[in-house]
Formats: structure tokens, C-alpha cells, sequence
């Protein structure tokens, strides 16, 4: 595509120098994938102002620069390249990502789903009743990328613009009708989804998660606000929705104060979701299993669907279905697919996952995703819920990330669990030891003792510190009975651990069945 087209429809262009008839072989933001005939898009990033890999990118062949830096703009003028100004180079990038796809997510209904927690539940939720209701669709997400009949493991939650639209694109071609993306608050606040033509946008709920990046919650509660007060208010669709929990004390916020900024937009809709009576959508006769949940949907116009069973274990998915139900309604789904939708999701990959032994008589055991305060108390919640037994818990926090979590880890696995190991996970550039340290400050109760005395402690919640991973699983395994659940949390469907500068392979469920092998 050339020039002239990918830059078209855009007040952010200011200025461009050079000739736009020529043809752009593609666009990226990152000057190491940059190759003959690209367009290379510098940013002033959060930590790196990228117009400094300009020449970087023009050694690679780069024929073209998008840049939001006048000084730099200026620089290059006296080079036989295109050189293209932006006001915002972030939603500029955006905006030509599109064009040069030549905006294919306006031909797909898109759901975006937003949170602290629940985000990839939810849109497998929704991707699954969808596709009972007999429509293609892909998903973009925290775990993989399902587009276009194939799967990618994911590098983001929310991938960068450029290849975002090129995933909207695949998914067009493929014959696809809808897509459903988890919408993270760091794509949010880098513009990666600015114009993006949502159909739907969810909220699940905002608790304390990556405050080392926005700062503070009001800051962070910002970023996922943007997907509610400029995306979808400003997407082309003809009808959308925001769809909200009305039980999050930030959920009600948001509310609030999209009625306000919503007054006189008839194109958008407000669903609320949630327990009480004053929700659109809502949930009851709930009944909670170790293999699984059953309620009832209750419909704005007041009927019901009755019986629905789930493999989703706990109350916490009951507001993950909510929140599907939700957005599928708002795509017009029927009630018979909702249904079938919800029953026949087997389970979402490392959230509450439940590990099948086979020939070996095991506890329940789960592996989630849960590394933040919240998570980790509503996983623990849901299976006290369920256990006939203790309730043991294995987790650690994750290095280079806010630390102000870690002893509220601590306080809530000590709070709930019967037995809690405390280990490693992703330490990345800390010590793990200082790490574990900083959870146990959060113990306010709870006796710890060595390794080898946990078993056959029942009395009272008893911790201990195993820092390798692999044998803090083992010694969990090594002292649970039948009637006991063991929760390993923190990497979920993670597949690698972060050392330092190293990424080496390492999987809680692979290290749950090498157990059992081992002792079959």
C-alpha cells in the first residue's frame, strides 16, 4: 500500500516530506524487525524514546519514518527517505496500522474486555458462545492468539497496533465475523487500541496490579477508563455497549460517570451485571462443586435460564460468566447459545485449571494464573469453598514488579489456606529470597516450620519457604491427602521461569504430573 493511503482520514498527520505514491512493504514500531521498503514508526516510549533507533532502521532499508519529534524530523530532510510528522506518533502509528490494512475491524463485531481480574476467562466465555451461536471468531489474549483457524502463543495481552490489525485482517480473510481481546491498561495507555471499532467493551474489576507502571490506582484506573470514555465513544460501530460490573466499588465509579459523559450518545448502550437487584443481568441459585458451579441467568426483561452447569470453579467465575453473558447479549446472542456456550467451555488454561491424575489417587489440585493480592485471594476463597480437606497453597511474586503486593500475598494465603509454601516465580533481576522475605512481613498469623514437619499438622495455618519451585510443588503433593486441595499459583499457563537475564523452561503442571509419574 502506498503513502498516501495509510496516511489518509488522519488530522493527527501534520506534515509530510517526500513522495507519497511509493509503496510501504509494512510498518513497525521496532527497528530490529525493520526490512527493505518498511515504514518505521518512532515513539517517545515510557522509557525509551525510539527516534533514536531512526538510523538503526534506516540501515535496515527503512524507506519511510514516522516520528512526532520536530527536531528529529528536521534532522532527516536531507535524506532521500519519507519522512511523516505526527502530533501523537503513539495513535498516528495506530491510525496508519489500520489504513494499511485497510481497516478490517470494521467488518468484524469486537468485544474488548478490561480488569484487573478475570479478562481471559471472560473472553474465552464469550469466544465460546459465540462460536455455539455458529460464528467464527478469533481471540486475542493473555495465553495464545486463536486467529484464522490457527493458534500463536501470545507475546501481549494486547498486541501492538500494526499487528493487531494484521490479526483483524487474518481473521477477515479466514471468514471470521467477530473477534474478542483482553484490552490490558498498558495497551491503553500507549494508544495501542486507539480506533479500534469496538462493539462491546467489558469492565470486570479493578484491584491493586502493576502500580510499578501507572503509579497509583487513580492512575491506573484511568487507563482502563479510556477504553469506555474515548474508544468505544469514539468507535464507528452504529450500536454499542459498555458492559460493567456493578458489584466493583470501581465498576459503580465507572458508572457513574459514564452516564454523565454518555448523555445524549443514543448509539451507546450501559449493561450492568452482577448479584443484585439492581443489575441488568444477574445470577442466581448458585450452587458450588469441587468440579464445577450451577446457577441461573436472570435477563434484563426478567426471564431466566435455569440449571446452567460449569466446569468454572468458584464464586469468582460466577461474575467472569456474568460478564459473558453480558457482552453476548449485547451481541444479540440467543439464549440457547449463552447456554450451550457456558456448558461446554471444559476450562480456560491456567485458571483454577484442574490437573487430571490419572492411575493415582491425588487431591484436587488447580493451577492458576493469579499473581496479584485479589487474585490470589479470590482463588484461595473459591476453593475453601469446595474443600472437604486443607487447603494448601503454593506461591511466590514475581521480581521488577510492585512490591507492595507481596506481604498482602502473604496476609491472604496465611488468612484462608491451612498450609502455605512460599517459593519462587519469575524473580527476574531480585534475589528471591528478599523477595519471599517481603511476603512473610504480610503473615499476621500462622506458625512457620521446617519442611519436613508439615505433614500431619492440622491445627491452626502452619507456612514454610521452599525457594525452588520444583520441590515447593513436590513438598506440597508430598503431604496432601485425597480430601485436601492444593492451589500452585502465580504462573498458570506460563510455561518458562525468569532468572535474572535467562528464561528457562519450567511448567507447574508439567512438574504436577512428573510427581505422580514418579511415584506410579
Amino acid at each position: 500500500m502506498n503513502i498516501r493511503d495509510i496516511i489518509k482520514n488522519s488530522d493527527l498527520i501534520k506534515s509530510v516530506f517526500g513522495r507519497t505514491d511509493i509503496d510501504i512493504a509494512g510498518i513497525s514500531n521496532d527497528s530490529r524487525s525493520i526490512k527493505k521498503g518498511c515504514l518505521f514508526a518512532a515513539r517517545k516510549g515510557v522509557k525509551v524514546d525510539s527516534n533514536i533507533y531512526i538510523d538503526e532502521a534506516l540501515s535496515k532499508g527503512a524507506s519511510a519514518i514516522l516520528t512526532d519529534d520536530a527536531e528529529t524530523a528536521e534532522r532527516l530532510k536531507n535524506k532521500d527517505i519519507v519522512i511523516i510528522t505526527a502530533e501523537n506518533a503513539l495513535k498516528a502509528y495506530a491510525v496508519i496500522s489500520k489504513n494499511f490494512f485497510d481497516n478490517p475491524a470494521e467488518k468484524l463485531k469486537i468485544a474488548g474486555v478490561t480488569g484487573t481480574n478475570g479478562k481471559t476467562t471472560t473472553t474465552f466465555l464469550i469466544k465460546s458462545i459465540l462460536t455455539a451461536a455458529g460464528s467464527k471468531a478469533g481471540l486475542i489474549g493473555t495465553i495464545d492468539y486463536e486467529i484464522g483457524g490457527g493458534s500463536a502463543p501470545s507475546k501481549n495481552t494486547t498486541p501492538d497496533a500494526y499487528e493487531l490489525n494484521g490479526m483483524f485482517s487474518e481473521t477477515v480473510k479466514s471468514g471470521g465475523c467477530c473477534c474478542v481481546m483482553e484490552v490490558s491498561s498498558h495497551s491503553l495507555a500507549q494508544d495501542r487500541v486507539y480506533g479500534v471499532p469496538f462493539d462491546v467493551a467489558v469492565f470486570t474489576n479493578l484491584t491493586r496490579d502493576h502500580l510499578d507502571y501507572h503509579e497509583n490506582m487513580d492512575k491506573y484506573y484511568s487507563a482502563k477508563k479510556k477504553l469506555f470514555s474515548e474508544i468505544l465513544l469514539e468507535s464507528s460501530k452504529i450500536k454499542k455497549f459498555a458492559v460493567i460490573n456493578n458489584d466493583d466499588p470501581y465498576g459503580k465509579r465507572l458508572i457513574s460517570e459514564l452516564k454523565e459523559e454518555f448523555k445524549g450518545e443514543d448509539k451507546i448502550g450501559l449493561l450492568t451485571y452482577g448479584l443484585g437487584e439492581d443489575c441488568d443481568i444477574s445470577a442466581g441459585n448458585i450452587n458450588y462443586y469441587r468440579d464445577g458451579l450451577e446457577l441461573d441467568i436472570i435477563f434484563p426483561d426478567g426471564n431466566a435460564a435455569r440449571g446452567i452447569r460449569s466446569n468454572l470453579i468458584g464464586g469468582y467465575n460466577v461474575y467472569n460468566i456474568l460478564a459473558a453473558v453480558s457482552a453476548a447479549y449485547a451481541l444479540s446472542a440467543t439464549e440457547d447459545s449463552i447456554v450451550s456456550g457456558i456448558e461446554s467451555l471444559a476450562n480456560v488454561p491456567g485458571r483454577v485449571e484442574k490437573i487430571n491424575i490419572a492411575n493415582a489417587v491425588s487431591p484436587l489440585i488447580c493451577v492458576d494464573y493469579a499473581h496479584t493480592d485479589d487474585a490470589l485471594k479470590r482463588v484461595l476463597s473459591a476453593l475453601r469453598n469446595i474443600s472437604d480437606g486443607r487447603l494448601i497453597s503454593v506461591f511466590g511474586c514475581g521480581g521488577d514488579r510492585d512490591k507492595g503486593k507481596r506481604p498482602l500475598m502473604g496476609m491472604h494465603s496465611t488468612d484462608i489456606a491451612d498450609i502455605s509454601i512460599i517459593t519462587s516465580d519469575n524473580p527476574r533481576s531480585e534475589d528471591p529470597l528478599s523477595i519471599i522475605r517481603e511476603i512473610e512481613a504480610g503473615i499476621k498469623k500462622g506458625l512457620f516450620v521446617d519442611k519436613e514437619k508439615l505433614k500431619g499438622k492440622e491445627n491452626g495455618h502452619v507456612y514454610t519457604i521452599e525457594e525452588d519451585r520444583a520441590n515447593a510443588i513436590r513438598l506440597a503433593l508430598s503431604v496432601a491427602s485425597e480430601e485436601d486441595v492444593v492451589l500452585v499459583a502465580g504462573k498458570g499457563h506460563e510455561d518458562y521461569m525468569l532468572v535474572k537475564e535467562n528464561r528457562f523452561h519450567f511448567s507447574d503442571k508439567e512438574e504436577i504430573l512428573k510427581y505422580y509419574e514418579n511415584r506410579i
